[in-house]
């Protein structure tokens, strides 16, 4: 009898210490407004209904309290949790962002009194996917927040559990800490265990608790059959436009001055520049348009452009036809202060070869002869490009007071209207 009644006591006073090592579960929990990360205007308003979520979930259970976390001081001071109606409370805050074609909440849970932290968690899901934010979070909410508000606690074990489950990188739609310990989505039946179909075209099926769900995308569809097309059209323009604005490469060689043995007083000057298309215009012609791509026997690069998959209009073919005459290579040579010294002018335009300059020395030449050709055809337009270096030496006398001791040589490709200006500017006559 005695051995019974002595079993009974050590039965009762393991009980007993159970019960007075356990703590009370908290009673109170303080919202914050969650951080917009990234300041989105669209999503704003979730810095206080995440917020309103939690409150919102909680608001049937009469013994916790939710409150908003203005001034939470008075709150901080010592309590004796075994005092009737003590306040034993924690706090949470958040943030939210979206990164990629993903949307990211993250809360995080702490003690008032001594700031531990409880727990820290994360919901991803589908940009715009309102419904997944909302039962993803509250989801994560009752599965991290509730077991800290029972009756009896102990938080340490309490923390160490919900840390039991490994966080890793999830697919759309679902919790980031909704894996088990074999890796898998606890949440999902065997026909969908990993969350996400592949179905083709980049078009994703996913699972989230009961619901499922799959996202298009029609953003690339227009109602215009010929969309493509003008677009092909508009992005040979731009290239087009910028082969027109700074066609060459240009490489000015080493200038040589030496007395003009037929003038007396004059110098002879002699200086080579090599011309060639620049390679990167071209790549981009190569790579980003449609597009059959030849070689002649010289080695040269033909391009056409054909009519099935561009949209050109009788503007854009004059346009094009009309191109290659469009600029020429007009030499400066400046002194120290930017003045013009002497200028060669290289066109084949007859309208230059008789022009004469009253303030400055100008030579005409005809030498240089274009690195590329556009031609518009009935199936296509075809570009032919010079992939070779195209070097001209310019031979010059001029009076020696005009050169000084410096000489900057400049080379500019100028439109025939551009170059109008100047000459007139300089009082050209004929």
């Amino acid at each position: 009898m005695s051995v019974y009644l002595g079993k009974i006591k050590l039965l009762v006073s393991i009980m007993l210490f159970c019960i007075l090592s356990a703590e009370s579960g908290y009673n109170t929990i303080y919202l914050m407004e969650f951080e917009n990360m990234q300041n989105e205007f669209t999503n704003s308003h979730l810095t206080e209904a995440l917020p309103d979520l939690i409150k919102e979930n909680y608001k049937f259970r009469e013994d916790i309290q939710v409150e908003y976390a203005g001034d939470i001081r008075p709150y901080l001071k010592s309590t004796d949790s075994r005092e009737e109606n003590s306040i034993r409370g924690l706090i949470i805050n958040g943030r939210f962002q979206t990164i990629d074609d993903e949307f990211f909440v993250e809360f995080e849970a702490y003690d008032i009194q001594d700031w531990k932290r409880l727990v820290s968690r994360q919901v991803l899901c589908p940009v715009h996917d309102i419904i997944c934010v909302h039962d993803g979070f509250l989801m994560a909410i009752e599965k991290n927040i509730s077991p800290f508000l029972t009756n009896a606690l102990d938080i340490d074990a309490t923390i160490s559990s919900l840390e039991q489950t490994p966080k890793r990188e999830m697919p759309k739609g679902h919790d980031l800490d909704a894996f088990g310990e074999d890796g898998k989505l606890e949440n999902l039946n065997s026909l969908n265990e990993e969350g996400l179909d592949d179905l083709g075209k980049g078009q994703k099926q996913g699972q989230y608790g009961n619901r499922y769900y799959r996202e298009f995308n029609f953003a690339d569809i227009s109602p215009d059959p010929n969309i493509l097309k003008k677009q092909n059209s508009e992005r040979l323009i731009t290239i087009l436009d910028q082969i027109l604005t700074n066609p060459y490469n240009v490489l000015i060689g080493e200038l040589s001055l030496y007395p003009d043995p037929e003038i007396f007083g004059n110098m002879r000057g002699e200086i080579p520049i090599t011309y060639s298309v620049r390679s990167m215009l071209t790549q981009e012609l190569f790579t980003s348009l449609p597009h059959d791509k030849l070689m002649d026997a010289g080695g040269n690069v033909i391009l056409q452009f054909p009519n099935s998959n561009f949209i050109f209009d009788e503007l854009l073919l004059e346009k094009l036809a009309l191109m290659k005459f469009q600029l020429m290579p007009v030499i400066f040579f400046n002194n120290r202060i930017g003045g013009i010294q002497f200028i060669i002018l290289d066109s084949w335009n007859e309208k230059y070869q008789n022009l004469e300059l009253q303030k400055i020395s100008m030579l005409t030449e005809n030498q240089f002869k274009p690195l590329f050709a556009l031609t518009p055809g009935s199936d296509n337009i075809q570009l032919d490009l010079d992939v070779s270096s195209q070097e001209v030496g310019y031979n010059f006398s001029i009076p020696h007071e005009a050169i000084g001791d410096y000489i900057k040589v400049t080379v500019k490709f100028m439109p025939e209207v551009e170059l109008d200006a100047l000459l007139s500017g300089q009082g050209g006559t004929k």
